[in-house]
């Protein structure tokens, strides 16, 4: 939920991630319920929180169920993630 800090067990579970080498993305929903500037400042305010334990941030995404932002972008990663694992099983 783009309205929020990111929450100490986010925080871990993304540390859990890393430390065991897995894959994952962020993906901020919700934007549609905070103007544009208290999202961006709200967004980069997590991405510096993160940055302080990460040294590059993964990849991440901005979306609404209620208007559809980032509906698309998040499908194709998806998308390109399936045939990546596809590709393995071959």
């Amino acid at each position: 939920d783009s309205r929020h800090d990111p929450q100490k067990i986010d925080l871990d579970f993304m540390q859990f991630l890393g430390e065991n080498q897995i894959p994952f993305c962020i993906v901020f929903t919700k934007a549609d319920k905070l103007g544009s500037s208290k999202l961006n400042k709200q967004i980069t305010s997590y991405k510096k929180k993160l940055l302080q334990h990460w040294e590059t941030l993964p990849t991440s995404f901005l979306t609404s169920s209620a208007t559809s932002l980032g509906r698309d972008e998040f499908l194709s990663f998806i998308d390109g993630v399936n045939e990546d694992v596809a590709k393995d099983f071959k």
